[in-house]
């Protein structure tokens, strides 16, 4: 064999991952779609391009060629390009307009879509810790109501749901107070239209009292006469149905 191929770096076997191989062992990335900016551009057709040298090109030719001479060869040359020169330069400037539009459009898009991603994540965070304190109701059980009222308070005021860490204490004491019936927390989703946590009664089931800390008010599910369960609205605390906000009978 060759001396050449007996060296080391020829050696069969080893891993990749290291030395020249460095970054062989992961997963390629995936741009298959471009960024924003390059899916805006795509989607609009102002993908950057030579098409305006082309055309000025084309069209300063065949200008020259139909041009009848006129003060010598440069001052015709001059004459053919000066409306193609002037063509080409409006369609930069627009070109360059919509290249720097689409590009603050495409940073204003990757900002909100970075924002709404650290809420999302907040807002499992949140989740994920109240819905572990949930598991301890075996444990709340055996601690006394001002206990339980400390440890809910505590969790709450961590939220990063701002409808329940700025009423964590009124969320934690309706709880403890009605930890005999029920009782089932109320969900907030974030809501990109409102850009606020709003309330959903979804995951609340027929019969279940649950309460919205953010306008004080406790809710019953109950099935109307149609078939659609609705909430209820009641006094926080009797339990008692409210009355009409008009005060009608």
């Amino acid at each position: 064999m060759n001396r050449t191929l007996k060296r080391p770096m020829f050696r069969i076997g080893g891993s990749a991952g290291t030395g020249i191989t460095s970054g062989l062992d992961k997963p390629r990335a995936q741009y298959a779609n471009g960024t924003t900016l390059e899916q805006l551009q795509k989607a609009t057709g102002a993908v950057p391009n030579n098409r305006n040298l082309s055309q000025f090109l084309t069209t300063f030719g065949l200008d020259l060629l139909s041009r009848p001479p006129s003060g010598g060869f440069f001052s015709t040359v001059a004459q053919a390009a000066r409306q193609p020169t002037q063509t080409l330069f409006d369609n930069l400037n627009r070109e360059r307009d919509l290249q720097r539009q689409l590009a603050l459009t495409a940073a204003q898009s990757d900002i909100k879509f970075g924002r709404e991603k650290e809420l999302l994540k907040d807002e499992l965070a949140s989740k994920e810790k109240i819905a572990a304190m949930k598991q301890k109701d075996s444990f709340f059980a055996a601690q006394t109501p001002e206990e339980q009222f400390r440890e809910r308070a505590k969790i709450y005021s961590e939220s990063t749901i701002p409808v329940i860490k700025n009423n964590a204490t009124d969320l934690a004491t309706f709880e403890v107070k009605n930890r005999g019936e029920n009782y089932v927390q109320l969900n907030f989703e974030y809501d990109n239209k409102s850009r606020k946590f709003e309330p959903n009664f979804n995951s609340v089931p027929e019969g279940a009292l649950t309460y919205d800390p953010g306008k004080g008010v406790a809710y019953r599910m109950t099935r109307r006469d149609d078939g659609i369960l609705v909430p209820i609205p009641l006094n926080p605390f009797t339990l008692e149905p409210l009355d009409k906000i008009d005060g009608t009978e």
